[in-house]
């Protein structure tokens, strides 16, 4: 009897009908509609599972991650939220709707603006011209001038008469070249080499060593973004915005 239970589960489970309702489940496009209902019902936990179900099949988009953050600001898991909203914002940086909703999740908790106002003054010059474009964008851009100034520099040396109607745009595709490389270099550091995490717990207690008896340095606040430097046996060392490291349980800080 349980031999033969067990030849009808082997049966069904490899069934071409069971299979392909297996298929249809982990559909991104099928799931993507089911969280859609389930948000607009007002279950944003299931939203929330659906929408996170087309990330583990292996699609990354800034549309879901936006939808993540929507689910999680609902639920009240402000610092969650702002990690989405961060994530969306490597795919959809100039997207109004996100850029709304990051500042008001933002605006729930201690967290600092977004606006790059606590960074150095020359920082923000140089990011502020590309900061609704993503890496990718910016590298176009910067190779595109390039390209320009090959170009004019070409012409220049072939006749005399278009290096005279061009003295005054060269220099300019000059400045504007070596300021776009400027800023990919800046957001290449930041994007690549830095990786960055927010707070997600409500308060979370930064000491000077990774271990629970270390005296607290300060005390980070939910939805504040940070810069990881090195995670070790349940810890992460982490940099805040004024400069200073101290240590923190890796629970309570995510990785964007």
């Amino acid at each position: 009897m349980k031999k033969t239970l067990i030849i009808l589960l082997i049966t069904l489970f490899c069934s071409p009908g069971f299979t392909a309702a297996q298929e249809k489940a982990k559909d991104p496009n099928q799931l993507f509609y089911k969280a859609n209902a389930y948000y607009e019902s007002g279950d944003y936990d299931k939203a929330v599972e659906n929408y996170v179900a087309i990330l583990d099949s292996g699609i990354e988009s800034g549309n879901v991650y936006y939808n993540i953050g929507n689910g999680f600001l609902k639920l009240g898991k402000t610092g969650y939220a702002i990690l989405s909203y961060e994530k969306a914002n490597k795919f959809i940086p100039g997207d109004g709707d996100l850029k709304s909703n990051l500042e008001y999740a933002r605006s729930l908790t201690d967290s600092p603006p977004s606006d790059g106002s606590g960074r150095n003054l020359i920082v923000r010059i140089i990011r502020r011209p590309f900061r609704d474009l993503n890496l990718n964008a910016v590298a176009i851009c910067t190779f595109a001038l390039y390209l320009a100034f090959l170009v004019a520099l070409a012409i220049s040396i072939g006749s005399r008469k278009l290096a005279i109607k061009l003295r005054f745009i060269t220099p300019v595709i000059v400045i504007v070249f070596f300021f776009a490389l400027a800023s990919f270099a800046l957001r290449y550091y930041e994007e690549k080499i830095l990786s960055h995490g927010i707070v997600v717990q409500k308060e979370a207690e930064c000491r000077y060593e990774p271990i629970d008896k270390s005296t607290v340095f300060y005390k980070l606040a939910e939805g504040n973004k940070v810069v990881v430097l090195k995670t070790r046996n349940g810890w992460r060392q982490v940099r805040r915005a004024d400069g200073k490291v101290s240590w923190v349980k890796k629970e309570a800080v995510e990785l964007i």
